[in-house]
């Protein structure tokens, strides 16, 4: 669960870090509210198509859609929170990369905070998003058959016989059934 934990951080932290560079290399390294906002929702939707079951993967298609529309909203809201409580500056300057954000009441001389950044605002709330939705993944779910189940039919087609310790256990239930009924 470890490793997947951490699959899911990277793969966020990639899909955010890419959109706030994409967004710092269009002139908008430190985005106004609306940007900002619509900005941390296409990260969520991106994270929750390719984090977890992604939506290429079979049977996935209804998973990946929740899980983007999810995304979204909670993109909107963790944005909310990284805009009003992440206000520590950063530590260091990546030039155009990092400016300080005006909307949000930072110094112009300064390098901006990790809140006001799109770098590392998108790149945190996606490493969050993709972090959940990859743990909360279990891929053993749909390959796991339980003891006593159902064998699967070979490639010819032909049906094979149902599980014989199965039937002997129903058996076993019904010869303990008939006394009880006879008693009464």
């Amino acid at each position: 669960m470890l490793g997947r934990l951490l699959i899911g951080i990277v793969k966020g932290l990639l899909v955010g870090g890419l959109l706030g560079f994409a967004l710092a290399k269009l002139g908008l390294a430190a985005p106004g509210p609306i940007i900002a906002y619509l900005a941390a929702a296409m990260a969520g939707v991106l994270v929750g198509l390719i984090a977890g079951k992604p939506i290429w993967a079979k049977d996935a298609k209804i998973e990946a859609g929740m899980k983007a529309f999810v995304g979204a909203l909670l993109g909107a809201v963790l944005m909310y929170a990284a805009r009003r409580w992440l206000t520590m500056p950063l530590p260091i300057s990546l030039g155009p990369l990092t400016v300080a954000n005006t909307s949000l009441g930072e110094a112009a001389t300064s390098t901006g905070t990790i809140g006001g950044v799109a770098l590392t605002s998108l790149a945190a709330i996606a490493g969050l998003l993709g972090g959940f939705y990859e743990a909360d993944n279990d891929p053993a779910d749909g390959e796991h058959t339980p003891e006593g189940g159902a064998k699967r039919a070979p490639a010819s087609g032909k049906r094979i016989a149902a599980n014989d310790a199965g039937e002997e256990a129903d058996e076993e239930l019904d010869a303990e059934a008939d006394p009880k009924r006879s008693k009464k």
